[in-house]
């Protein structure tokens, strides 16, 4: 006697092996490289991210009167434990043997980069809030929205990298037969 299980509503044997995928394709091989050319536009993102939150950030500087840097303290302090823990584990991802282990590690220290310039942010706009303008203010919020894009885009880009790496052994752990095979 079989047992037998409900599948989509289908009363399906276990027994019986059951795939939904097209013959011939090659599971998790578009993926892969999908994520090697999203790397490459989110570099470029990350990149413009970049330059328009400093353009951003020079206007408002202009028009800003003075800081309150007693305010932003706070915020300050948490980004720079942030920054200090990212740096951490940056370095341990460099000295790690284990390929693996070295993009978690990366992939930890972007997502802490990103929790930090998303408090160093928040600590610059309490602090230019007390001597801004509404014009500069706008002009601060705008740059550090773009600043936090940059970061979250690296973020994309570490887990990316980490994808493909795993991709790419688990296709080099396969023989040169079976690669022909997927």
């Amino acid at each position: 006697m079989s047992d037998y299980v409900i599948v989509n509503g289908q009363l399906v044997s276990v027994d019986e092996l059951r795939h939904y995928g097209v013959l011939g394709m090659k599971w998790g091989v578009r993926k892969a490289a999908y994520a090697t050319k999203s790397n490459e536009r989110l570099r470029k993102k990350a990149y413009d991210f970049d330059k328009k939150s400093a353009d951003l950030t020079k206007k408002a500087e202009k028009v800003h009167a003075k800081t309150d840097l007693e305010t932003a303290n706070r915020a300050a302090t948490k980004s720079a434990s942030y920054a200090k823990r990212a740096a951490q584990t940056r370095k341990k991802a460099l000295s790690s043997d284990n390929e693996a282990g070295r993009l978690r590690l990366e992939k930890k220290a972007a997502k802490l980069e990103y929790k930090s310039a998303k408090q160093e942010k928040k600590a610059s706009r309490i602090s230019k809030s007390a001597g801004y303008g509404s014009k500069a203010m706008k002009l601060s919020v705008k740059s550090d929205a773009f600043a936090i894009k940059a970061a979250k885009a690296r973020v994309k880009i570490a887990k990316n990298e980490a994808y493909i790496d795993m991709m790419s052994r688990k296709m080099s752990s396969l023989s040169a037969e079976e690669r022909k095979k997927v």
